[in-house]
């Protein structure tokens, strides 16, 4: 547990960072391009390439490729090495061509048909610009896997402080450089993103180097029987798995895109970027960290170590997850205001945004269980459950989209709900299924009720000193966002020091055992 823990705080230091610098990166979005059709259409050809990242990067192939790459570097490193560069080939194999006739597609479509709506042909020159950027960050994303295998967390927890620094340096000199015009601002950035890609490559490469632990791959399949072939039959069924929440994002973004009014797909992408803060610093950060953990006790006879790091996995997210969602949950409306409602960005667009972050936000602790639990079944191999829930929970997040847009017309906050809806329905599916294979242990009923009770507590300190009123933006931040978050965090604490919680003990164990 404190290997986890000090793992997790390690992704969590560079995460944070990597978060205000994403805030920031939003903000300067916001106002400069506000909620409008070129926002829409820019953050949907965005969605894209982070998909294809999910897919073949930090997702589905990180799942597969990390446990195998674990199992070969115990028989030697020459074995792993050998891994890496196998699965590094193959996955340029399939990236470089892909890219160019995704590229060669939209260009041509661009050329051939007319642009309706005025939006089409934007998209499809955002597209064929932004979509090469999946083959920089996919590469990217495996060998974070592979140097978190090595014990090397904090590095690539930084990866994406590049390109937030790279994002708001574009949006900085776009103007100065003669760049004027929102859709020209939004073709600029996407160029910038795309070189943005090799430097965060390079961030990860050069350790791996240094290491002797990457070779320059060979474009060409791994042969039938090899171990790099066997991570690739492996994540054949993890894809749709591992890709729910990405894959469910898309198709919201889609149908807010198509189906709402103008400015809803901004609304949905700021609220997905407010909820992946917390998520980041808190879910995302043990999943990671616990991850070759699981793969190592999945290689155990005994999968009673495993339940133990599942659990005590498990307890670490919900004592984070559960108060930085109702935080945020609460401070919904002076958040959005304070870091979005600036020149382009309206009151009304504000309104629209902190709903939809309200109702993603009943989700978060979800959604980094499931993530937990489909980590669960990857490490031990057992990959089509998990895809053959996704596949069922993607199809009902597309009927509960239809019908609270439809039936209830709902805008985006009813696309928030149904993704709230599928996270919880998708960790209760994948805990009681990974029963079956990891023994159960007592339900600790005692963690919710403790978590809920010092959760209230903070919720209540937030309203009770928080002022009624601020006069700038940066007032707001900082007297009615920071100041009842720092109060509120110290009485979520003590809440667990009076009862004596079995998580504070552990922090106090960490905290005295020497390093």
């Amino acid at each position: 547990m404190s290997r986890i823990v000090r793992a997790a705080s390690a992704i969590s230091g560079f995460t944070l960072l990597s978060r205000v610098f994403g805030l920031w990166r939003d903000s300067l979005m916001a106002a400069v391009l506000g909620a409008g059709a070129v926002s829409d259409t820019f953050f949907l050809a965005w969605a894209l390439p982070n998909l294809m990242r999910r897919l073949l990067g930090e997702g589905a192939l990180s799942a597969s490729f990390v446990p195998a790459y674990t199992a070969a570097r115990k028989q030697g490193e020459e074995n792993g090495n050998q891994l890496l560069r196998s699965v590094l080939g193959a996955v340029l194999l399939i990236l470089l061509p892909l890219t160019a006739i995704v590229v060669v597609g939209s260009v041509a479509a661009n050329a051939l048909f007319d642009d309706v709506d005025g939006r089409g042909g934007l998209l499809l020159e955002l597209n064929s610009i932004l979509f090469p950027y999946t083959i920089p960050i996919c590469i990217t994303a495996m060998l974070s896997g592979a140097l978190n295998t090595r014990g090397k967390f904090a590095l690539p927890a930084a990866v994406p402080i590049v390109l937030n620094v790279v994002w708001i340096a574009a949006l900085y000199v776009a103007e100065p450089l003669g760049i004027t015009g929102n859709e020209a601002t939004a073709k600029f950035l996407s160029w910038s993103l795309f070189i943005g890609g090799f430097a965060q490559l390079a961030l990860v490469v050069v350790p791996l180097l240094r290491m002797k632990a990457l070779q320059r791959p060979p474009l060409q399949w791994p042969a039938s029987g090899t171990p790099s072939r066997a991570v690739f039959v492996a994540m054949a069924p993890t894809v749709l798995g591992m890709s729910l929440g990405q894959i469910s994002t898309l198709i919201d973004q889609t149908m807010a895109y198509s189906l709402l009014g103008e400015g809803a797909n901004t609304y949905l992408y700021l609220a997905n970027r407010l909820l992946l803060f917390p998520h980041a610093m808190t879910a995302l950060a043990v999943v990671v960290a616990v991850f070759p953990k699981l793969a190592s006790d999945a290689t155990e006879v005994d999968r009673a170590t495993m339940r133990t790091t599942l659990d005590r996995a498990a307890a670490a997210m919900l004592f984070v997850t559960v108060p930085a969602a109702m935080g945020l949950f609460v401070l919904a409306d002076d958040v959005v205001a304070g870091l979005f409602v600036r020149l382009n960005f309206t009151d009304e667009d504000a309104h629209a945004t902190a709903l939809t972050t309200r109702y993603l936000l009943l989700g978060l602790p979800f959604l980094g269980l499931s993530q937990l639990y489909a980590r669960g079944y990857y490490a031990l191999t057992l990959t089509k459950a998990p895809a053959r829930i996704a596949a069922w929970l993607l199809a009902a997040n597309v009927a509960l989209n239809a019908i609270l847009i439809g039936v209830f017309s709902m805008g985006t906050e009813g696309l928030a709900a149904s993704t709230s809806f599928c996270a919880i329905a998708n960790a209760a599916w994948l805990a009681f299924g990974l029963r079956r294979h990891v023994p159960p242990a007592p339900v600790r009923r005692g963690l919710w009720l403790r978590n809920a009770i010092a959760t209230a507590a903070m919720c209540a300190t937030i309203l009770l000193v928080r002022p009624e009123s601020a006069d700038s933006r940066t007032a707001i931040l900082l007297w009615r966002v920071a100041m009842p978050i720092t109060v509120g965090i110290a009485v979520y604490f003590l809440a667990h020091v009076a009862m004596r919680s079995e998580e504070i003990e552990t922090l106090r164990r960490r905290k005295q055992r020497p390093s």
